[in-house]
């Protein structure tokens, strides 16, 4: 039989290309528009990014669910009765009696998700998507220890080079970090946004080690579950709502309160909604990549992603090419190539 012809497409074009080019657009995307949104406006009209982490998982999971609904939905003609008992059916699969076993990537990606807002708020937005690819080595670590997975020489040697390109760059984003004024308003204001790196690097360590540790975990339980992947997102996004509710319960309201969902909602313009679209994007492409893609096709997005966050830097944001950058950049990148190749 022709597997060619079984593998799922888009417009004639397969589903694992489109899916990993989407993903790759939307990494740096998302690096982007979240920079821009937590840069540009002063701190007393800024979003919560607590609110904007509820709201990713609450339309992730929803999304999740009619998507769930609809892998063999009853005909548009039948009867209520039939919707009732798939709907029921499905409910059945979400809190099946393992479901406890997504509490712990969930709470691991709600934190991975609070402080990539930290990191990305204090990095620009080139040194982040380089740093960040640190997640690589931690999930490696996570494997080798919790799945008992073998790396070749040549993983190895390649998460070494990693370690180097992401400390290259780091010791030049310290040494070069100045704050730069951010128009916000009119022509006539300005705010100054002060970047801290070795607080943003340190955000986007632990995010780095949330990230192995969860996206480990979560194979763990994709593996020794026969549960459909949209169901486990479902899942993932249920055990999600009680610690992204946490800090917003916690936060003591503002002086002029207009009660709880008007607070959720305080200062959310058209960037803070383009972050949340754009993570909700993501997390459904991801699940599709899991599905459908494999590590080297992965790898090529990653480093897509890279370089499209450097050439936007540089043109959106002023940021300055160096020597040192580029050399710890090229590091990371052939790294990410090295590592995702066939043993």
């Amino acid at each position: 039989m022709d597997t060619h012809l079984q593998q799922p497409t888009i417009c004639g074009m397969p589903l694992k290309y489109v899916s990993l080019v989407t993903l790759a657009v939307q990494n740096a995307a998302l690096s982007i528009v979240m920079h821009y949104s937590r840069v540009s406006i002063p701190p007393a009209l800024a979003y919560s990014p607590a609110s904007a982490v509820l709201l990713n998982e609450l339309l992730k999971g929803a999304i999740s669910f009619i998507i769930a609904l609809a892998r063999s939905p009853p005909s548009l003609f039948d009867t209520i009765y039939l919707w009732a008992v798939a709907f029921a059916d499905l409910c059945g699969e979400v809190f099946s009696p393992d479901c406890w076993k997504l509490s712990i990537p969930a709470i691991l990606y709600v934190v991975q998700n609070s402080l990539q807002f930290v990191a990305i708020s204090n990095l620009p937005v080139a040194s982040f998507q380089v740093t960040y690819q640190m997640k690589i080595l931690t999930t490696a670590a996570f494997s080798v220890v919790l799945l008992r997975k073998k790396l070749t020489p040549t993983k190895w040697l390649s998460l070494f080079f990693l370690a180097i390109g992401v400390g290259i760059v780091q010791i030049q984003t310290s040494g070069s970090s100045t704050p730069r004024p951010s128009a916000v308003g009119s022509a006539h204001e300005f705010h100054v946004h002060v970047m801290s790196p070795l607080k943003g690097f340190g955000a986007v360590t632990a995010a780095c080690f949330t990230s192995g540790l969860a996206g480990v975990y979560f194979e763990m339980v994709l593996k020794g579950s026969k549960a459909d992947l949209w169901v486990r997102n479902v899942q993932l996004s249920l055990f999600s709502l009680i610690p992204a509710l946490l800090p917003i319960l916690l936060k003591s309201p503002p002086p002029n309160s207009q009660g709880f969902f008007l607070d959720l909602f305080r200062h959310f313009g058209a960037w803070a909604w383009a972050t949340v679209g754009i993570q909700v994007i993501g997390g459904l492409v991801t699940a599709v990549v899991i599905k459908y893609s494999d590590n080297i096709l992965k790898g090529f997005a990653t480093s897509l992603s890279i370089v499209l966050s450097f050439l936007s830097s540089v043109a959106l944001f002023d940021f300055t090419i160096t020597p040192s950058f580029i050399i710890g950049a090229s590091t990371v990148l052939g790294a990410t190539w090295m590592y995702n190749q066939p043993a």
